[in-house]
Protein backbone atom coordinates (compact mmCIF):
# COMPACT_ATOMS: atom_id res chain seq x y z
CA UNK A 1 0.00 0.00 0.00
CA UNK A 2 1.61 3.88 -0.82
CA UNK A 3 1.93 5.72 1.99
CA UNK A 4 0.91 9.28 1.39
CA UNK A 5 1.29 12.65 2.92
CA UNK A 6 -1.71 15.36 2.62
CA UNK A 7 -0.35 19.23 2.42
CA UNK A 8 -3.39 21.52 2.21
CA UNK A 9 -4.48 25.11 4.02
CA UNK A 10 -8.37 23.90 4.15
CA UNK A 11 -9.50 21.20 6.51
CA UNK A 12 -12.11 20.29 4.24
CA UNK A 13 -10.19 19.77 1.63
CA UNK A 14 -7.67 17.65 3.00
CA UNK A 15 -10.70 15.39 4.79
CA UNK A 16 -12.46 15.06 1.31
CA UNK A 17 -8.75 13.68 -0.12
CA UNK A 18 -8.31 11.56 2.63
CA UNK A 19 -11.49 10.05 2.28
CA UNK A 20 -10.90 9.43 -1.63
CA UNK A 21 -7.66 8.11 -1.51
CA UNK A 22 -9.22 5.47 1.35
CA UNK A 23 -11.63 4.62 -1.09
CA UNK A 24 -9.23 3.54 -3.93
CA UNK A 25 -7.99 0.58 -1.18
CA UNK A 26 -4.56 1.63 -2.12
CA UNK A 27 -3.33 4.48 -0.52
CA UNK A 28 -2.59 4.96 3.56
CA UNK A 29 -2.61 8.18 4.53
CA UNK A 30 0.73 8.25 6.74
CA UNK A 31 0.70 12.02 7.61
CA UNK A 32 -1.15 15.52 6.68
CA UNK A 33 -0.61 19.10 7.55
CA UNK A 34 -2.28 22.48 7.05
CA UNK A 35 1.00 24.09 6.21
CA UNK A 36 4.35 23.73 4.33
CA UNK A 37 6.29 24.43 7.29
CA UNK A 38 5.47 21.70 9.24
CA UNK A 39 5.05 19.42 6.47
CA UNK A 40 8.68 19.76 6.27
CA UNK A 41 9.84 18.12 9.45
CA UNK A 42 8.34 15.59 8.74
CA UNK A 43 11.11 14.37 6.19
CA UNK A 44 13.58 13.74 9.14
CA UNK A 45 11.70 10.88 9.62
CA UNK A 46 10.32 9.15 6.80
CA UNK A 47 9.65 9.74 3.14
CA UNK A 48 5.98 8.98 1.57
CA UNK A 49 5.57 7.41 -1.48
CA UNK A 50 3.80 10.12 -2.68
CA UNK A 51 2.61 13.91 -1.81
CA UNK A 52 -0.45 15.75 -2.39
CA UNK A 53 -0.09 19.23 -2.24
CA UNK A 54 -2.34 22.27 -2.76
CA UNK A 55 -0.75 24.90 -4.86
CA UNK A 56 -1.94 28.35 -3.15
CA UNK A 57 -1.62 28.16 0.62
CA UNK A 58 -0.62 31.28 2.80
CA UNK A 59 3.25 31.25 3.92
CA UNK A 60 4.58 28.73 2.06
CA UNK A 61 3.07 28.13 -1.69
CA UNK A 62 2.81 24.43 -2.85
CA UNK A 63 5.19 25.33 -5.76
CA UNK A 64 8.05 26.40 -2.74
CA UNK A 65 7.00 23.48 -0.49
CA UNK A 66 7.88 21.15 -3.67
CA UNK A 67 11.29 22.87 -3.91
CA UNK A 68 11.79 22.33 -0.26
CA UNK A 69 11.02 18.97 -0.31
CA UNK A 70 13.16 17.88 -3.56
CA UNK A 71 16.13 19.54 -1.89
CA UNK A 72 15.78 16.61 0.64
CA UNK A 73 14.44 14.25 -1.28
CA UNK A 74 14.91 14.58 -5.07
CA UNK A 75 13.31 11.30 -6.16
CA UNK A 76 10.14 12.52 -4.13
CA UNK A 77 6.51 12.12 -6.19
CA UNK A 78 4.68 15.16 -5.75
CA UNK A 79 0.67 15.40 -6.75
CA UNK A 80 -0.54 18.74 -7.11
CA UNK A 81 -3.83 19.75 -6.36
CA UNK A 82 -5.49 23.13 -6.87
CA UNK A 83 -8.35 24.95 -7.92
CA UNK A 84 -7.38 26.75 -10.97
CA UNK A 85 -6.96 25.02 -14.18
CA UNK A 86 -3.88 27.79 -15.06
CA UNK A 87 -1.76 26.10 -12.45
CA UNK A 88 -1.71 22.66 -14.30
CA UNK A 89 0.98 24.28 -16.36
CA UNK A 90 2.97 25.62 -13.45
CA UNK A 91 2.69 22.07 -11.94
CA UNK A 92 4.00 20.26 -14.98
CA UNK A 93 7.17 22.58 -15.44
CA UNK A 94 7.76 21.90 -11.58
CA UNK A 95 8.00 17.78 -12.57
CA UNK A 96 4.45 17.46 -10.16
CA UNK A 97 3.45 13.74 -11.70
CA UNK A 98 0.12 14.96 -12.34
CA UNK A 99 -2.32 17.71 -10.96
CA UNK A 100 -5.70 17.30 -9.41
CA UNK A 101 -8.43 19.86 -10.06
CA UNK A 102 -10.42 20.97 -7.11
CA UNK A 103 -13.53 19.74 -6.64
CA UNK A 104 -11.62 16.42 -6.59
CA UNK A 105 -13.43 13.55 -8.85
CA UNK A 106 -12.93 9.93 -7.90
CA UNK A 107 -12.24 8.71 -11.47
CA UNK A 108 -9.43 11.50 -11.68
CA UNK A 109 -7.87 10.75 -8.80
CA UNK A 110 -7.83 6.61 -9.04
CA UNK A 111 -6.17 7.30 -12.83
CA UNK A 112 -3.71 9.19 -11.01
CA UNK A 113 -3.31 6.27 -8.18
CA UNK A 114 -2.90 3.34 -10.63
CA UNK A 115 0.09 5.69 -12.58
CA UNK A 116 1.87 5.84 -9.53
CA UNK A 117 1.26 2.23 -9.18
CA UNK A 118 2.81 1.17 -12.60
CA UNK A 119 5.92 2.95 -11.35
CA UNK A 120 6.18 1.67 -8.14
CA UNK A 121 5.48 -1.94 -9.54
CA UNK A 122 8.29 -0.77 -12.30
CA UNK A 123 10.67 -0.15 -9.66
CA UNK A 124 9.92 -3.05 -7.50
CA UNK A 125 10.36 -5.49 -10.80
CA UNK A 126 13.86 -4.33 -11.58
CA UNK A 127 14.47 -4.59 -7.86
CA UNK A 128 13.04 -8.35 -8.41
CA UNK A 129 15.20 -9.17 -11.20
CA UNK A 130 18.72 -7.97 -9.37
CA UNK A 131 17.38 -10.05 -6.93
CA UNK A 132 17.09 -13.50 -8.64
CA UNK A 133 20.66 -13.44 -9.48
CA UNK A 134 21.73 -14.25 -5.95
CA UNK A 135 19.75 -17.73 -6.48
CA UNK A 136 22.52 -18.98 -9.02
CA UNK A 137 24.82 -20.87 -8.07
CA UNK A 138 28.53 -19.94 -7.42
CA UNK A 139 30.50 -20.16 -10.07
CA UNK A 140 27.77 -18.53 -12.20
CA UNK A 141 27.15 -15.79 -9.53
CA UNK A 142 30.74 -15.08 -9.88
CA UNK A 143 30.88 -14.79 -13.93
CA UNK A 144 27.80 -12.35 -13.52
CA UNK A 145 28.95 -10.55 -10.83
CA UNK A 146 32.01 -9.78 -13.15
CA UNK A 147 29.84 -9.46 -16.31
CA UNK A 148 28.28 -6.59 -14.16
CA UNK A 149 30.79 -4.58 -12.95
CA UNK A 150 31.94 -4.33 -17.01
CA UNK A 151 28.79 -3.60 -17.72
CA UNK A 152 28.76 -0.89 -14.93
CA UNK A 153 32.13 0.51 -16.19
CA UNK A 154 30.99 0.89 -19.55
CA UNK A 155 27.90 2.35 -18.97
CA UNK A 156 28.62 6.09 -19.28
CA UNK A 157 28.00 8.92 -21.79
CA UNK A 158 29.94 10.19 -24.72
CA UNK A 159 30.04 13.75 -24.30
CA UNK A 160 30.50 16.94 -27.11
CA UNK A 161 30.77 20.42 -26.07
CA UNK A 162 32.80 21.97 -28.51
CA UNK A 163 30.27 23.77 -30.83
CA UNK A 164 26.92 22.23 -30.01
CA UNK A 165 26.26 19.81 -26.73
CA UNK A 166 25.78 16.30 -27.48
CA UNK A 167 25.19 13.46 -25.18
CA UNK A 168 24.99 9.86 -26.38
CA UNK A 169 24.75 7.37 -23.68
CA UNK A 170 26.59 3.69 -24.54
CA UNK A 171 23.32 2.18 -23.97
CA UNK A 172 22.36 3.98 -27.74
CA UNK A 173 19.39 5.39 -26.36
CA UNK A 174 19.01 9.04 -27.26
CA UNK A 175 19.20 11.84 -24.73
CA UNK A 176 15.63 13.68 -24.32
CA UNK A 177 15.62 16.80 -22.94
CA UNK A 178 12.63 18.29 -21.62
CA UNK A 179 13.56 21.58 -21.25
CA UNK A 180 16.65 23.61 -22.34
CA UNK A 181 17.22 24.36 -19.14
CA UNK A 182 17.87 20.93 -18.12
CA UNK A 183 20.17 20.51 -20.75
CA UNK A 184 22.00 24.20 -19.50
CA UNK A 185 22.33 22.63 -16.18
CA UNK A 186 23.81 19.11 -16.80
CA UNK A 187 26.55 21.25 -19.49
CA UNK A 188 27.25 23.69 -16.27
CA UNK A 189 27.78 20.83 -13.48
CA UNK A 190 29.80 18.85 -16.06
CA UNK A 191 32.26 22.46 -16.71
CA UNK A 192 32.46 22.88 -12.81
CA UNK A 193 36.54 22.93 -11.78
CA UNK A 194 37.37 19.38 -11.40
CA UNK A 195 39.96 20.20 -8.29
CA UNK A 196 36.40 21.21 -6.65
CA UNK A 197 33.60 19.46 -8.14
CA UNK A 198 31.08 20.73 -5.99
CA UNK A 199 28.82 23.91 -6.37
CA UNK A 200 26.81 25.40 -4.39
CA UNK A 201 23.00 25.75 -5.08
CA UNK A 202 22.67 29.45 -5.20
CA UNK A 203 26.18 30.01 -7.88
CA UNK A 204 24.08 27.55 -10.07
CA UNK A 205 20.75 30.15 -9.61
CA UNK A 206 22.75 33.11 -10.28
CA UNK A 207 24.13 31.93 -13.53
CA UNK A 208 21.18 30.08 -14.73
CA UNK A 209 18.36 32.42 -13.22
CA UNK A 210 20.22 35.38 -12.95
CA UNK A 211 16.99 37.64 -13.86
CA UNK A 212 14.89 35.95 -11.56
CA UNK A 213 13.18 36.29 -7.90
CA UNK A 214 15.77 33.91 -5.76
CA UNK A 215 12.55 31.88 -4.29
CA UNK A 216 11.05 31.25 -7.66
CA UNK A 217 14.32 30.47 -8.97
CA UNK A 218 14.93 28.17 -6.07
CA UNK A 219 11.84 26.31 -7.57
CA UNK A 220 12.79 26.30 -11.05
CA UNK A 221 16.30 24.98 -10.26
CA UNK A 222 15.09 21.78 -8.08
CA UNK A 223 12.65 21.11 -11.08
CA UNK A 224 15.89 21.09 -13.60
CA UNK A 225 17.55 18.63 -11.27
CA UNK A 226 14.78 16.35 -10.66
CA UNK A 227 14.18 16.23 -14.95
CA UNK A 228 17.50 15.45 -15.07
CA UNK A 229 18.47 12.94 -12.49
CA UNK A 230 15.43 10.63 -13.97
CA UNK A 231 16.89 11.33 -17.39
CA UNK A 232 19.89 9.82 -16.21
CA UNK A 233 18.46 7.28 -14.29
CA UNK A 234 16.57 6.18 -17.24
CA UNK A 235 19.60 5.47 -18.97
CA UNK A 236 21.20 3.19 -16.29
CA UNK A 237 23.12 6.14 -14.66
CA UNK A 238 21.97 6.57 -11.42
CA UNK A 239 23.08 7.91 -8.52
CA UNK A 240 24.85 10.52 -10.67
CA UNK A 241 23.67 14.19 -9.41
CA UNK A 242 24.27 14.14 -5.39
CA UNK A 243 23.60 16.94 -2.97
CA UNK A 244 24.76 17.55 0.60
CA UNK A 245 25.45 20.86 2.58
CA UNK A 246 23.60 23.01 -0.39
CA UNK A 247 26.70 21.69 -2.54
CA UNK A 248 25.30 19.97 -6.35
CA UNK A 249 28.29 17.30 -7.19
CA UNK A 250 27.69 15.51 -10.73
CA UNK A 251 29.64 11.92 -11.14
CA UNK A 252 32.42 12.82 -13.56
CA UNK A 253 33.85 8.71 -13.58
CA UNK A 254 30.98 8.20 -15.29
CA UNK A 255 31.73 10.79 -18.43
CA UNK A 256 33.89 11.06 -21.42
CA UNK A 257 34.03 14.46 -22.82
CA UNK A 258 36.06 15.87 -25.04
CA UNK A 259 36.22 19.12 -22.90
CA UNK A 260 38.13 16.71 -20.29
CA UNK A 261 40.78 15.30 -23.22
CA UNK A 262 41.78 18.82 -23.81
CA UNK A 263 41.93 20.24 -20.23
CA UNK A 264 44.23 16.96 -19.06
CA UNK A 265 46.74 17.69 -22.09
CA UNK A 266 46.86 22.04 -20.99
CA UNK A 267 46.87 21.04 -17.12
CA UNK A 268 49.51 18.19 -18.32
CA UNK A 269 51.31 21.00 -19.63
CA UNK A 270 51.20 23.60 -17.15
CA UNK A 271 52.54 21.37 -14.72
CA UNK A 272 54.97 19.11 -16.51
CA UNK A 273 56.73 21.54 -19.59
CA UNK A 274 55.97 18.03 -22.10
CA UNK A 275 53.30 16.16 -23.60
CA UNK A 276 54.02 13.41 -26.33
CA UNK A 277 52.98 14.73 -29.45
CA UNK A 278 50.73 12.04 -30.76
CA UNK A 279 48.65 12.68 -27.66
CA UNK A 280 48.79 16.23 -28.64
CA UNK A 281 47.47 15.79 -32.12
CA UNK A 282 45.22 13.08 -31.29
CA UNK A 283 43.30 15.38 -28.28
CA UNK A 284 43.96 18.67 -29.97
CA UNK A 285 41.48 17.35 -32.87
CA UNK A 286 39.16 17.41 -30.78
CA UNK A 287 38.53 20.73 -30.38
CA UNK A 288 37.01 22.12 -33.67
CA UNK A 289 34.93 24.62 -32.48
CA UNK A 290 34.73 27.34 -29.34
CA UNK A 291 33.57 25.91 -26.28
CA UNK A 292 29.51 25.41 -26.16
CA UNK A 293 29.56 27.93 -29.71
CA UNK A 294 26.28 26.91 -30.63
CA UNK A 295 24.48 27.21 -27.51
CA UNK A 296 23.47 30.63 -25.78
CA UNK A 297 25.13 30.06 -22.18
CA UNK A 298 26.58 33.81 -21.24
CA UNK A 299 28.30 32.09 -18.13
CA UNK A 300 30.33 29.70 -20.78
CA UNK A 301 32.00 32.50 -22.15
CA UNK A 302 34.85 33.71 -19.85
CA UNK A 303 35.96 29.82 -19.50
CA UNK A 304 35.72 29.87 -23.52
CA UNK A 305 37.59 32.52 -24.31
CA UNK A 306 40.14 31.29 -22.02
CA UNK A 307 40.07 28.15 -23.33
CA UNK A 308 40.24 29.22 -26.50
CA UNK A 309 44.02 31.20 -25.57
CA UNK A 310 45.53 27.81 -24.25
CA UNK A 311 44.47 25.82 -27.27
CA UNK A 312 45.80 28.56 -29.25
CA UNK A 313 48.86 28.47 -27.49
CA UNK A 314 49.25 24.53 -27.33
CA UNK A 315 48.77 24.64 -31.40
CA UNK A 316 51.31 27.03 -32.08
CA UNK A 317 53.93 24.69 -29.89
CA UNK A 318 53.17 22.05 -31.32
CA UNK A 319 53.45 23.28 -34.93
CA UNK A 320 57.00 24.77 -33.67
CA UNK A 321 57.62 21.09 -32.20
CA UNK A 322 56.91 19.26 -35.58
CA UNK A 323 58.91 21.70 -37.80
CA UNK A 324 61.61 20.81 -35.33
CA UNK A 325 61.40 17.36 -35.81
CA UNK A 326 61.20 17.89 -39.92
CA UNK A 327 57.55 17.11 -39.86
CA UNK A 328 56.46 19.96 -41.62
CA UNK A 329 53.21 18.58 -43.04
CA UNK A 330 52.08 18.37 -39.43
CA UNK A 331 53.39 22.05 -39.10
CA UNK A 332 51.05 23.29 -41.36
CA UNK A 333 48.26 21.28 -40.23
CA UNK A 334 48.32 22.56 -36.63
CA UNK A 335 49.08 26.10 -37.80
CA UNK A 336 46.41 26.43 -39.95
CA UNK A 337 43.99 24.97 -37.32
CA UNK A 338 45.69 28.12 -35.01
CA UNK A 339 45.06 30.33 -37.83
CA UNK A 340 41.07 29.08 -38.02
CA UNK A 341 40.55 29.92 -34.46
CA UNK A 342 42.24 32.69 -34.03
CA UNK A 343 42.69 34.84 -37.50
CA UNK A 344 44.28 37.82 -36.34
CA UNK A 345 47.29 35.78 -34.58
CA UNK A 346 50.05 36.62 -36.68
CA UNK A 347 52.54 34.03 -35.27
CA UNK A 348 50.00 31.25 -36.00
CA UNK A 349 50.49 32.60 -40.13
CA UNK A 350 54.45 32.58 -39.29
CA UNK A 351 54.41 29.20 -38.37
CA UNK A 352 52.18 27.96 -41.02
CA UNK A 353 54.73 30.31 -43.78
CA UNK A 354 58.22 28.21 -41.63
CA UNK A 355 56.53 25.21 -42.59
CA UNK A 356 55.47 25.82 -45.92
CA UNK A 357 58.60 26.68 -46.56
CA UNK A 358 60.95 23.86 -45.11
CA UNK A 359 58.77 21.69 -47.45
CA UNK A 360 59.51 24.30 -50.39
CA UNK A 361 55.90 25.25 -51.34
CA UNK A 362 56.66 28.58 -52.22
CA UNK A 363 53.41 29.22 -53.02
CA UNK A 364 51.50 28.58 -49.80
CA UNK A 365 53.92 30.80 -48.26
CA UNK A 366 52.40 33.57 -50.53
CA UNK A 367 48.95 32.36 -49.70
CA UNK A 368 49.67 32.63 -46.16
CA UNK A 369 51.49 35.85 -45.96
CA UNK A 370 48.51 37.52 -49.13
CA UNK A 371 45.90 35.81 -46.13
CA UNK A 372 47.62 37.78 -43.20
CA UNK A 373 47.75 40.92 -45.26
CA UNK A 374 44.10 40.91 -45.93
CA UNK A 375 43.25 40.18 -42.13
CA UNK A 376 44.89 42.64 -40.83
CA UNK A 377 44.18 45.65 -43.15
CA UNK A 378 40.83 44.88 -41.22
CA UNK A 379 42.53 46.63 -38.68
CA UNK A 380 44.82 49.01 -40.03
CA UNK A 381 47.86 47.68 -39.75
CA UNK A 382 50.31 46.01 -42.22
CA UNK A 383 52.63 42.18 -40.86
CA UNK A 384 55.42 42.93 -38.61
CA UNK A 385 59.55 43.23 -40.08
CA UNK A 386 59.54 39.59 -38.88
CA UNK A 387 57.09 38.43 -40.66
CA UNK A 388 57.90 40.50 -43.63
CA UNK A 389 61.77 39.24 -43.53
CA UNK A 390 60.26 35.41 -43.94
CA UNK A 391 58.31 36.53 -46.86
CA UNK A 392 60.92 38.00 -48.75
CA UNK A 393 62.86 34.93 -48.68
CA UNK A 394 60.97 33.33 -51.18
CA UNK A 395 61.04 36.71 -53.50
CA UNK A 396 65.61 35.59 -53.55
Amino acid sequence: MLQAYLVDDELHALNMLEMFLDKTGEVHVAGRWMNGFEALKALDNARPDIWFVDIEMPGMSGLELAANIHEVDLDAVIVFVTAYDQYAVAAFEHEALDYLLKPIEMGRLSRTIERILRETEKEHGNQKQKQTTTLIDSAERDANRQDADNREEENYLFVQMFGKLRVTPTSGDSVMWRTAKEKELFAYLLLQDPDANEVHRDQIIEHLWPNERYEKAKIYMHTCVSLLRKNLKKLGLEQMISYKNEQYIIDKKRIRADIYDVLDVLQRMQREGHVPLEQMDRTLYLYQDELLAQEDYPWVYELSQRLERNVLELLLNLSEKHLALGNGRKATEAAERAMVHSPYEEEAYRFAMKAYLSLGKHDQVLRIYRDLEARLSELHIAPSAVTKHLYEQIKV
